[in-house]
């Protein structure tokens, strides 16, 4: 056989991984972790190639993921999520080989409008949005392993 038969791994629940919320991250789909402010951020022990993020059970309307480039501070953004209306988020990649994600939320269900206010410094009335508290019971991060070496 040309090629080693691979099935897809999450990552999250592998030992070493941290997360905002570790409840993000503990394999049940009960359980509600919390982003801290707009931002949400998953760390892996070591450089991994993803190819695949799922989100389950979220309220996150709009957000930019991001992946850590090598080098301090330096991070590349690789999807942006739009008018999102499922719970559920499955984003497929390619070439995406990193150590951390971060997620910029930037809309949630939860999200409440305020009286809108006239901004000087633009000269026009502006909305005024105060950002729900984004949630996400699962944060899945998939990567290839080889069958035999799956119990990683």
């Amino acid at each position: 056989m040309i090629f080693e038969p691979q099935e897809l791994y999450n990552y999250a629940v592998t030992e070493g991984v941290t997360c905002t919320s570790p409840e993000m991250i503990d394999g049940d789909a009960k359980t509600r972790g919390y982003a801290d402010g707009r931002w949400i951020h998953l760390n892996l022990p070591t450089q991994k190639a993803i190819h695949r993020i799922t989100i389950r059970g979220t309220n996150i309307i709009n957000a930019m993921i991001y992946e850590k480039l090598e080098g301090d501070g330096r991070w590349r953004a690789i999807l942006q999520i739009q008018n999102n209306d499922s719970p559920v988020l499955e984003m497929r990649f390619s070439g995406v080989v990193t150590e951390a994600i971060r997620i910029y939320i930037s809309a949630t269900t939860d999200d409440e409008k305020k009286a809108s206010r006239y901004d000087p410094r633009r000269g026009a009335i502006v909305p005024q949005i105060a950002l729900g508290r984004a949630f996400i019971h699962e944060l899945e991060v998939y990567g290839f392993v080889s069958k035999e070496n799956s119990s990683e």
